[in-house]
């Protein structure tokens, strides 16, 4: 395993160089941007574990993360960012991004969501299930859309998705358990775990959270709808 430590501002580059100095993820290298680095082909028969600064040219970042994934697909990109804004977090992750960290967390916080992501894990921030709850309602509001007492009328279906599970696919982007879904469609749990595991597969995402980020980009009438 290489990680590779990308962030602009020296002082805090070396902060995060000495914090993860003491951990299995002491940087190989050490560098204001991936240009600096240059050729990454001396990483090949390595996991790279690529901890960026995301905060300054997110797009940009999202391209050399979408880069590295194509060329090295075992790789990990672990973005770091100052603040949350919900485009950017559905770019990271359709970037393949394995995680998303705000730079105020803790070093304990940031070591165990290395582990996490090394064991496959996807690690996006809880806040932005609020986030795409917004956008959702906002989304609703402009679209004027009628009420209607059966919800499969409320909600046309997602490519790849039948009509029941793109309406659940909405409910996970409120926030919805299990039960909560059960009922408001008078279907078991068991059924609605089904239904949440086929939304996965077909999505490729991995949990949850995931979905929901995907949803916002992907289902009809929340598309292009930015967050407050």
């Amino acid at each position: 395993m290489k990680t590779l430590l990308i962030e602009p501002n020296a002082l805090l580059r070396e902060g995060l160089r000495r914090i993860l100095a003491e951990t299995e993820y002491s940087p190989s290298a050490a560098a204001s941007s991936l240009d600096e680095i240059g050729s990454l082909t001396g990483f090949d028969n390595s996991t790279i574990v690529l901890i960026i600064d995301a905060s300054r040219d997110h797009d940009e970042t999202c391209r050399q993360a979408r880069a590295l994934k194509e060329s090295n697909p075992s790789a990990k990109v672990v973005m770091l960012i100052e603040q949350y804004d919900l485009q950017q977090v559905v770019a990271a992750f359709q970037a393949g991004a394995d995680a998303y960290l705000k730079k105020s967390i803790s070093h304990e916080v940031l070591v165990k969501s290395l582990d996490l992501v090394m064991l496959g894990e996807a690690i996006f921030p809880g806040a932005i299930l609020d986030l795409l709850r917004e956008r959702e309602a906002q989304a609703r509001h402009e679209n004027e859309a009628p009420a209607a007492d059966d919800p499969h009328e409320m909600c046309a279906p997602a490519k790849g998705l039948s009509v029941r599970e793109t309406v659940i696919l909405r409910c996970l982007m409120d926030g919805d358990s299990n039960k909560i879904i059960a009922r408001k469609f008078d279907i078991t749990e068991a059924t609605v775990k089904v239904h949440v595991k086929a939304i996965l597969r077909k999505i490729q995402a991995k949990n949850r959270t995931q979905a929901a980020i995907w949803a916002a980009s992907h289902l009809p009438g929340t598309r292009g709808t930015s967050a407050s």
